[in-house]
């Protein structure tokens, strides 16, 4: 038994540098979101000379970066959470809300994962493009829903798994 918690930790560590990774990933996205958001205003406002490519990029980058740091998001605790009820929870009530939200949100990933992998095969399967100007292909940044869904819902079972060694042994 003491092996396969050391086997638990070890994924739930790996789990948890992936999603950090995927954090910085998704704050490099939302730099570079930044500098197309930029030139789209200096060059729309001050140069009179708009991109066809710069809004386009933003949602594709808007997509990235929502996916891939939302499981990062999650271990820091930064989702939304009603606070003032939650802290007057104590001890094991405390422990069963602590299960139950991240069961929610694990249906809510594995939906995400299903039906985003889905879609996104399908546009590799039709080679989808964008309507819009840059007729860009769809598949890469579709692609990026189920695979952020697969790292929430992995973040979301080792919660879940973490909260349950709370219930039973009543140890952390």
């Amino acid at each position: 038994m003491a092996s396969l918690a050391t086997g638990f930790i070890k994924i739930y560590r790996g789990l948890e540098w992936l999603s950090n990774q995927l954090g910085w990933i998704g704050g490099g996205l939302t730099a570079v979101m930044m500098i197309a958001v930029m030139r789209e205003v200096i060059g729309r406002y001050f140069f009179d000379t708009p991109s066809d490519w710069s809004l386009e990029l933003s949602c594709y980058l808007l997509v990235g970066l929502s996916y891939l740091a939302a499981a990062h998001t999650e271990l820091m605790d930064g989702h939304i959470r009603i606070d003032f009820l939650y802290e007057r929870f104590g001890g094991k009530t405390k422990a069963v809300v602590d299960m139950i939200i991240p069961l929610i949100g694990l249906t809510w990933a594995v939906i995400v994962v299903w039906q985003g992998g889905r879609l996104a095969f399908k546009s590799l399967d039709i080679g989808a493009r964008s309507s819009q100007a840059m007729e860009w292909p769809l598949f890469p940044s579709q692609i990026l829903i189920p695979i952020g869904g697969t790292l929430l819902g992995l973040v979301l079972i080792g919660k879940i798994v973490k909260t349950l060694a709370v219930l039973v042994k009543g140890e952390k």
